[in-house]
């Protein structure tokens, strides 16, 4: 499997519009084959700080969602509403190890 955190900071006053945007994609990205989990979650402490914990069958299926029209469209409106860009962190997956072939 293939995990990766984002985080996309907001500018101030913008997070109603952001979550407007955001989920077009989160829920688009959930009826993908190779979506196994897409969070999405906001900083306690830093109301503007947003993170998608995304996990796919496999990076190919990453590279799908990348190719997806709710992904380029919220790529395109989401660059107005950000202070600065994305950023990314892959993660090796060590648990849990139980997951059939055709997930791998």
């Amino acid at each position: 499997m293939f995990a990766m955190l984002v985080e996309i900071n907001i500018k101030e006053g913008k997070e109603q519009a952001f979550l407007d945007v955001f989920a077009a994609n989160h829920y688009g990205t959930r009826k993908e084959p190779g979506n196994l989990r897409f969070d999405v979650l906001q900083d306690p402490e830093v109301k503007t700080r947003f993170y998608a914990y995304e996990v796919y069958k496999n990076e190919a299926a990453l590279q799908a969602h990348r190719q997806t029209a709710h992904y380029h469209q919220c790529v395109k409106e989401l660059e107005p509403l950000m202070t600065d860009s994305r950023s990314k962190k892959v993660f090796n997956w060590i648990l849990p190890q139980d997951i059939s072939d055709e997930e791998k």
